[in-house]
């Protein structure tokens, strides 16, 4: 009887920390998961608008030369 007691018990305790530890341990990886899709995400935009300024410069420059191009076949002309 005592080893079936002792038995029972430390089942009760297994499954115990099994019920409280398994779904604390599913929370913290989701935290981790979002957490680095949050970095991540972040990370992307700020490439985005670096690339976005990057383009925008560019533009410029590029309707800047097209201008003087402008004015030299005028001269041309």
């Amino acid at each position: 009887m005592d080893n079936v007691l002792i038995i029972d018990m430390l089942y009760q305790l297994f499954v115990l920390i099994t019920v409280l530890i398994v779904p604390i341990l599913v929370v913290v990886v989701i935290v981790k998961v979002v957490r680095r899709m949050d970095r991540r995400a972040d990370e992307r935009l700020k490439l985005d608008k670096e690339n976005a300024a990057l383009q925008q410069q560019q533009i410029k420059e590029i309707n800047a030369r097209i201008t003087n191009i402008e004015k030299m076949l005028k001269e041309v002309d």
